[in-house]
């Protein structure tokens, strides 16, 4: 089956021949796939929301795939057991969303060799996160899709240093191969301080502090993507 860009490039992340959990799964787009294609020998489709799931075992009945994907009704990784599965995947969600999801699960996260990361909002919260909690980020990938951006990560157990506050922002991965679609992700960056900045001007009371150090952030924005090729 044919996937859309954006779950192409989760796949992406993926080893070759790691049993996985797909966490809000949906029509388990992703494990049907990757167990069709032999990327990966089986796995779990796991949603909270029974209509979905039910989706999720149609297609699996209907790709033949019953006996190699198991379908589970549960939040986030409370329904998959400590050393089930390889790793995780977790697409579609705000950053926030999924850092609640592994603190939730904390003895199964850190029973997994690796997790593949795609937060629709506020990656930079789950990525301080990842590395608060030894974890780092191995790979990243950026991708538009349908004219949307999405950023995606494979983090993995093992402790690392702490990042620059900015690196958290765009990801440590994507700087250091300078992703042709980073200079998109610090505009959509620096039109949010702008909006945040337009708002702080516009208000009576004292943000003087605050309005300086936003212009700082974009300053460096600005200087940090004239780095870029």
């Amino acid at each position: 089956m044919k996937l859309t860009d954006r779950l192409a490039a989760a796949v992406s992340l993926i080893p070759q021949g790691a049993v996985i959990a797909d966490i809000g799964t949906d029509h388990a787009y992703i494990p049907v796939s990757v167990c069709q294609s032999g990327h990966c020998p089986s796995a779990i489709a796991a949603d909270i929301v029974s209509g979905p799931l039910a989706a999720a075992v149609a297609h699996v009945r209907g790709a033949g795939l019953t006996d190699r994907i198991d379908c589970r009704l549960g939040d986030g990784l409370t329904c998959i057991q400590a050393g089930e599965v390889d790793g995780a995947v977790i697409c579609g969600m705000g950053g926030p969303l999924m850092v609640k999801i592994l603190q939730n699960s904390y003895e199964v996260w850190q029973s997994l060799h690796f997790a593949v990361l795609q937060p629709q909002s506020e990656a930079s919260i789950l990525r301080r996160y990842l590395y608060q909690h030894g974890w780092h980020i191995e790979d990243e990938r950026l991708v538009i899709d349908d004219g949307r951006f999405y950023e995606m990560m494979r983090a993995v157990p093992g402790q690392a240093d702490a990042l620059p506050d900015w690196l958290y922002d765009i990801g440590p991965v994507n700087w250091q191969r300078r992703d042709p679609l980073l200079g998109r992700k610090i505009d959509i960056l620096m039109e949010t301080k702008g909006h945040i900045l337009e708002g702080l001007r516009k208000s009576r009371k004292d943000v003087h502090e605050r309005i300086e150090k936003i212009e700082s952030e974009l300053r460096f924005w600005r200087e940090l993507k004239c780095q870029l090729p």
